[in-house]
């Protein structure tokens, strides 16, 4: 029994013994196998729908290096959404990893699938030409290259490289011809801004306001063409607004800028540095809403975020050297200075409720109103809006023919173009030519389509808004305040403690109005009265004493006086005025 055993046990050990032995040789065997890279890539969505997959060129080259006793080390995939700089970059890491890990063999699908490029094909060959060990495969070609490849074979590199580099440009030029040809048609080729989305068939998509987004969109142009609002308390004033960016996230303040800076919401597109005026798409805002806002932008009219909100700051400029006033508090009480960034030598402080004092005056003087001539006002502003209508219809209409007629020679010549008959500079010239001139035709357009829309309910707005100036001020904020000052004034300035002032153009036409009706009045009791009793009413002229608001003495009409101030965007649309105006009621009365 006691041999028995013993026998059992040496028989184990030889079994023990030879399994390790066979484990050993098998991984000689496995570190004899040469080590691989596989690299696969996808150059567009419908490649990888049509069996050109990323994970149908790794089956295959597993297969393949199964076949080679080749032992796959690592894989790079490119997908189709790459870039020309992201390929290029990743074709570099792989010859890097493969030159640091001595790996010798790299397996491709195709010659088109690891380069298009001379410049990565000269990369890809000097790599192979360093040792004879390194090889690169393209399986579905059964094309090796080595540095033992021999003439015609490299003869073969040079002109598959040469083709997909062909492939490659060709391709970049139809797209480019169909973007072209998408911009002629009025579209974006590409995807648009937030507020839009983009609806349709391939080759036959638009672009449609989104309804969530592109009221926050045109509150954001309208809140900043005030001047009230940091690009920092815009953002926080849209996002509790419901505004969120694509991800769902807080925007960011230069996505922020860089929707305040985007033609394509008053209908325009950017396209390769140039601005195209032909969008067929709707536009949110108006041109003169987002000439408004550049202006704002740009001339740093905007102010910087601080926690307090003073009703005057950067509203008024010195007297003396144009700077601008700035506010600061002391003991509680808020003081307006020149910033002296000139030089000036302005050094008085003025009290703020000594500059309200002076804008109240101004305010009480619009009080002398009646109902009856706040009437007799809006019948003279309907006659003179009917006698405006024709002849804005026929401008509108010259203008509208002259855009098509341009229009029409533009296709005539992108024909041209496309046979060849003119060159690339003729064209661009002539392009550049015809779309500028369309685009100020636009604008004249959008201009009038806007003041035609607008002009009576402006009109009507600013004549409530001045009867009620001095009541709507007291029961607002300073930014609201800013608003209605921006609304009535032009210019306000600061000088030795005096404010003087310039009103709105429209503002001016009806003071004149109140005026006429001043001195009706007056001249009326200097008749019936001796002059020691006559009472002289209190009048803008000795209100606004030393500002200079004489103008003719028939009336003004705004919209054909060359020197009025008075624009579509001076108001930053009529949203503002009847924001102002919902702050009282029907009596008049503060809204709680």
């Amino acid at each position: 029994m006691i041999l028995k055993k013993e026998k059992l046990k040496m028989d184990k050990l030889k079994v023990m013994k030879t399994t390790i032995k066979m484990s050993r040789k098998n991984v000689n065997i496995n570190n004899m196998k040469i080590k691989a890279i596989i690299y696969a890539r996808v150059s567009s969505r419908e490649q990888e729908e049509t069996g050109y997959s990323l994970d149908a060129q790794e089956k295959l080259l597993k297969d393949y290096a199964d076949k080679k006793d080749l032992a796959i080390i690592k894989i790079y995939k490119i997908s189709e959404s790459a870039s020309k700089w992201q390929i290029r970059k990743t074709l570099g890491e792989m010859l890097l990893y493969a030159e640091k890990n001595n790996i010798s063999v790299i397996l491709c699908e195709k010659i088109d699938r690891l380069t298009r490029s001379l410049k990565d094909a000269a990369v890809v060959d000097d790599w192979v030409h360093t040792t004879k060990e390194k090889e690169v495969h393209f399986v579905k070609e059964n094309f090796v290259l080595s540095l033992g490849t021999r003439a015609h074979e490299n003869l073969v590199w040079d002109m598959k490289v040469a083709i997909a580099r062909f492939y490659t440009n060709n391709l970049s030029e139809e797209v480019k011809k169909g973007q072209a040809e998408k911009i002629r048609q009025g579209w974006l080729p590409t995807k648009p801004p937030i507020g839009y989305q983009t609806v349709g068939d391939k080759g036959h998509k638009i672009h449609v306001l989104n309804e969530k987004t592109a009221p926050l969109i045109k509150r954001g142009f309208e809140l900043y063409a005030t001047g009230n609002y940091s690009m920092k308390r815009l953002v926080d004033e849209l996002y509790k607004d419901g505004f969120r960016n694509r991800a769902g996230n807080r925007p960011a303040k230069s996505k922020i800028e860089d929707i305040l800076k985007d033609p394509f919401y008053y209908g325009a597109m950017r396209w390769n540095d140039f601005v195209y005026t032909n969008g067929a798409h709707k536009p949110i805002i108006s041109k003169e809403l987002y000439d408004k806002v550049q202006e704002v932008r740009t001339r740093g009219l905007a102010p910087k975020y601080q926690r307090h909100h003073f009703t005057f700051r950067k509203m008024m400029k010195c007297d003396e050297c144009g700077g601008t006033i700035t506010a600061e508090i002391q003991k509680g009480i808020i003081y307006y200075h020149c910033t002296h960034y000139k030089g000036c030598t302005q050094k008085k402080y003025t009290p703020e409720d000594q500059i309200e004092e002076k804008i109240m005056g101004v305010f009480k003087f619009f009080e002398n109103i009646t109902p009856t001539q706040a009437e007799k006002i809006k019948e003279k502003i309907k006659a003179n809006h009917a006698v405006e209508i024709e002849y804005k219809e026929s401008v509108i209409k010259s203008l509208n023919e002259r855009y098509g007629h341009l229009q029409r020679r533009l296709d005539n010549l992108y024909d041209d173009r496309l046979d060849n008959k003119i060159s690339l500079d003729f064209w661009d010239k002539k392009q550049k030519e015809i779309v500028t001139e369309q685009e100020n035709l636009q604008e004249q357009l959008a201009k009038l389509k806007s003041e035609e829309a607008k002009y009576f309910e402006i009109w009507l707005n600013i004549l409530d808004l001045a009867r009620r100036a001095r009541e709507i001020y007291n029961n607002m904020d300073p930014k609201d305040r800013r608003s209605l000052l921006t609304h009535l004034f032009f210019e306000l300035i600061l000088g030795d403690n005096k404010l003087t002032y310039k009103l709105k153009a429209s503002v001016k036409v009806i003071a004149e109005r109140v005026q006429e009706k001043l001195d009706a009045e007056k001249n009326f009791e200097l008749k019936q009265n001796s002059p020691k009793t006559v009472v002289l009413g209190s009048t803008l002229r000795s209100l606004n004493d030393p500002v200079t608001l004489t103008g003719p003495k028939g009336q003004t009409d705004f919209r054909t006086d060359k020197n009025h101030c008075f624009k579509a965007q001076s108001c930053n649309s009529d949203v503002g005025l009847r924001s102002l105006l919902r702050g009282l009621d029907s009596n008049q009365r503060p809204i709680a």
